[in-house]
């Protein structure tokens, strides 16, 4: 009986100990990485690391810009996934290491490619885009996409909310040129409405690491444990 006892306090405790992280991911499809309504690669994996510490998930899909507010004021828990910026590690905890963010404990890694119009004429050879008519387009808020331009020189605007809105613009002749995700703008080229009408330009235009990323309050309360999940975090994408 005394044994009994003991072992359903030991649930108990193991229950009470559960977390249930609160996480935000972009109302926007980034596929084949996160969605609003049913898990992406990103998210599965970051399900996986957390039940094997025991822990659950919870996803809030919400505006790009607004996730990251919620997220920073501690609303919610942690944000996946951010680029991995250094501008950005004021605002959130990032995996680290010798002061740097560690990209080997990332959760995943993105493609980001270049559109045009298929009766422009710019051109593309990994390094200079020639032929850009004002600014190329991304999403608002995908300052991955935006540091990889700027490292680049080349202007950039993240004017539009949405994939369609920039191929829309792309269409209307309000840019000639969009950078977008390599799958989003593999769906998007083969949807009826779009198809021939836009070209992808090689070589893509470069990889971005993507983070889980935590408030950093949170992370100053939960380090061991989130550390943890980090760790585990890049064994799950590891055998993917």
């Amino acid at each position: 009986m005394r044994t009994l006892i003991s072992l359903s306090f030991l649930v108990l405790a193991c229950a009470a100990s559960a977390r249930d992280l609160r996480l935000c991911v972009d109302a926007n499809d980034w596929a084949p990485y996160t969605y609003p309504d049913h898990d992406g690669i990103l998210q599965k994996r970051v399900r996986e690391a957390a039940a094997g510490q025991g822990d659950s998930v919870t996803y809030l899909a919400l505006p790009w810009l607004r996730c990251q507010s919620m997220v920073e004021s501690g609303t919610l828990d942690g944000v996946l996934a951010l680029p991995g910026l250094a501008a950005k590690t004021d605002r959130f905890a990032f995996p680290m290491e010798a002061g740097r963010i560690d990209q080997s404990r990332s959760a995943g890694l993105g493609e980001l490619v270049l559109l045009r119009r298929a009766d422009s004429e710019v051109s593309w050879d990994g390094r200079r885009l020639t032929g850009l008519t004002g600014k190329v387009a991304y999403v608002l808020g995908y300052d991955g996409i935006s540091a990889r331009l700027d490292e680049l020189g080349i202007p950039n605007s993240g004017e539009y909310r949405s994939d369609q809105q920039d191929v829309m613009a792309l269409l209307a002749g309000r840019t000639n040129v969009i950078a977008i995700y390599a799958r989003n703008a593999a769906d998007l080229m083969n949807m009826p409405p779009y198809r021939d009408k836009m070209v992808l330009l090689q070589p893509p235009l470069g990889q971005v690491y993507y983070f889980l990323a935590f408030n950093k309050a949170f992370y100053a309360r939960e380090s061991e444990w989130v550390e943890s999940l980090w760790s585990g975090l890049s064994r799950t994408r590891d055998a993917d």
